[in-house]
């Protein structure tokens, strides 16, 4: 009895793991976007990230909030938005004074 009850409790501690981990925002944080066979990571320049992956079907500027020589600061930014296909995930690169600082990994 008590060995099928702990695997009954293991069971929906696992579960409910699953579930917190799939109910999370799909919004992910990264540091690098893949175009083709190519690497774009943060720190290149608009340049490399226009050669490496082309134009983006959306730019937009704004202001964001981000670390800056590890202080964060509400700076204004570029955002150019990439998507390959209506089956890929659309990745967001956020540039700061011509430099990638951040990609998004956003929604299908």
């Amino acid at each position: 009895m008590f060995h099928t009850v702990s695997i009954m409790r293991i069971h929906h501690q696992i579960l409910l793991l699953l579930y917190l981990l799939c109910s999370c925002s799909t919004v992910v944080l990264g540091d690098s976007f893949r175009c083709g066979r190519q690497l774009v990571s943060t720190g290149d320049s608009s340049g490399e990230l226009l050669r490496v992956c082309g134009e983006p079907y959306h730019k937009d500027k704004g202001r964001s909030r981000l670390d800056v020589d590890g202080i964060n600061r509400d700076v204004s930014v570029e955002r150019w938005h990439y998507k390959r296909s209506s089956r890929s995930l659309e990745h967001i690169i956020i540039l700061y004074k011509g430099t990638v600082h951040d990609v998004i990994v956003g929604n299908r």
